[in-house]
């Protein structure tokens, strides 16, 4: 559970839901009738969805006052992170809603040879694609929000990750693999960039093209695909559902990896004799939905430590 803005959250298995003490919502209690907690559900999404593990799990596990500097705010980092898990169960919610109609809809072509007078359509298909691509861009931006908070901005203009990036490599360069992932993980970030502009600024170079239901000369039903054409991020023609799919892991997985190595990069220092920092639980494990948590050591020549 964590307490963000007086508000109370808590992360269940199924779902995300916060509550608010009456007395906060009436101090006086001049209403006899609220009960002591007012809760609502936040997501429909809980532990047991890997997007949210890597997002709001993470931060739960991480964003505390313990192990992170009182410069960093915690309440603000929070924040930032319930947006993107929004976001990215907007996209979650529209892929769900695909492959339900897909399912439907082969039933249906089961019981009802299908003609090309009666292939199906989805409902908005394309108006909830463009939503997707527009909510994964508002992840990526998150993601600079996020950086923003443990590493503020100079000057308006200045690159997102102008100090995080040289911190990061200073401290993490000589661990094998760690430039290959920086290097996927922002191009990652890109691509979902890029995605979207080809969206809202089509031209001869770019474009994202949107397909429903086709029938095949086999009579077989094709289901709705995308294809993105672009000079650095194309998409060639796939199943939309296996697209949003993998957008979503993608950008999770670069998300939960970024705010752990922000909060790596800030530990706290607490007591002389120890040292904390951030470590990946094993074999996709998770501990009250995160797979990555602190862990405090005893530094080299404490007489208990190793």
């Amino acid at each position: 559970m964590k307490v963000i803005a007086d508000r109370m959250f808590l992360l269940a298995e199924r779902c995300l839901s916060s509550g608010v003490f009456a007395d906060h919502i009436d101090p006086d209690r001049t209403n006899p009738n609220l009960p002591p907690i007012i809760q609502q559900k936040e997501l429909n999404f809980g532990v047991e969805h890997m997007f949210v593990r890597k997002t709001v799990g993470a931060a739960f596990a991480l964003a505390e006052r313990t192990h992170l500097p009182e410069a960093i705010g915690i309440d603000d980092l929070l924040l930032v992170v319930l947006d993107t898990a929004s976001s990215l169960a907007s996209v979650v919610e529209v892929a769900d809603d695909v492959r339900h109609h897909q399912k439907e809809m082969r039933k249906a072509s089961k019981a009802r040879p299908l003609t090309a007078a009666h292939v199906p359509r989805t409902p908005n298909l394309k108006a909830k694609v463009r939503q997707c691509l527009a909510g994964l861009r508002d992840v990526e931006i998150s993601v600079k929000r996020l950086t923003a908070i443990f590493y503020p901005k100079d000057a308006q203009n200045d690159p997102w990750d102008a100090k995080v990036q040289p911190a990061m490599t200073a401290k993490y360069s000589d661990i094998e693999g760690f430039e290959q992932w920086r290097e996927a993980a922002w191009r990652a970030l890109k691509e979902v960039a890029n995605h979207r502009h080809a969206m809202i600024h089509p031209d001869q170079n770019k474009s994202v093209t949107i397909y429903d239901y086709e029938l095949q000369a086999e009579r077989a039903l094709l289901a709705p695909t995308i294809e993105i054409a672009h000079a650095v991020s194309p998409v060639a023609r796939r199943d939309i559902i296996q697209f949003l799919d993998t957008q979503v892991a993608n950008i999770a997985e670069v998300f939960e990896a970024i705010l752990g190595y922000l909060c790596d990069l800030n530990a706290r220092s607490f007591h002389p004799l120890f040292e904390s920092s951030v470590t990946a639980l094993p074999n996709g494990e998770h501990r009250n939905g995160a797979h990555m948590i602190w862990k405090t050591t005893a530094k080299e020549g404490a007489p208990f430590g190793l």
